[in-house]
């Protein structure tokens, strides 16, 4: 039937270009079909041609789902919803920001560099923290008091990354005061002790 009907066959053509071109290098093309001259043609949605997530869902796994120990980790930190601290300090520059890990999160690889990357990002990607996970060799979970100004002090918890060489990746400070952050983060140190070597 579709030999008879060459009409089909390039309308058939177009949707499996349309769907081929979903997935470019890791990352997702927002892809959808525009009718051009009486064809269908995939068309590029949104503010970018190149979105790193897809609308749903919004925790993406590896596909051959092995996950290091720092994911798991950081995975949880995801996972816990509550909002952090993140310290990212570079070669002359640092930089810190408050927000929850997400509600996004995927695992890709770097088309450029090969690394893992583990990220998080906020629905509209106005936000977005990238991990190179496999470069974590520690993570410490600390409790310390900082005295304030009026007398009082305040409690940090704090978790540090760290590379091969012991210098900081990254830090996520707890920003959450309540008792149930205080649970979560005095449970995650029970159950990885204050130094986790990777």
């Amino acid at each position: 039937a579709i030999q008879q009907h060459p009409t089909m066959m390039k309308k058939a053509a177009a949707v499996l270009l349309c769907i081929a071109s979903t997935t470019v290098n890791g990352f997702q093309v927002t892809s959808g079909l525009t009718r051009i001259g009486g064809d269908s043609r995939p068309s590029l949605n949104g503010p970018t041609s190149f979105q790193l997530f897809e609308s749903s869902p919004n925790t993406e796994t590896d596909s051959d789902a092995t996950v290091s120990k720092a994911q798991g980790i950081l995975d949880e930190f995801h996972a816990s919803n509550l909002p952090f601290r993140i310290v990212v300090i570079g070669n002359g520059a640092i930089l810190e920001t408050t927000s929850k890990l997400g509600p996004k999160s995927k695992s890709s690889v770097s088309p450029k560099t090969g690394d893992k990357l583990l990220t998080f990002a906020s629905e509209d990607a106005s936000f977005e923290f990238h991990v190179k996970v496999d470069q974590i060799t520690k993570i410490t979970f600390v409790t310390s008091e900082r005295p304030l100004p009026d007398g009082e002090s305040k409690t940090m918890r704090v978790s540090r990354f760290l590379n091969e060489k012991g210098e900081p990746m990254c830090s996520l400070i707890l920003a959450d005061s309540s008792d149930e952050s205080a649970q979560w983060f005095d449970g995650m140190n029970e159950r990885y002790g204050q130094e986790v070597n990777l």
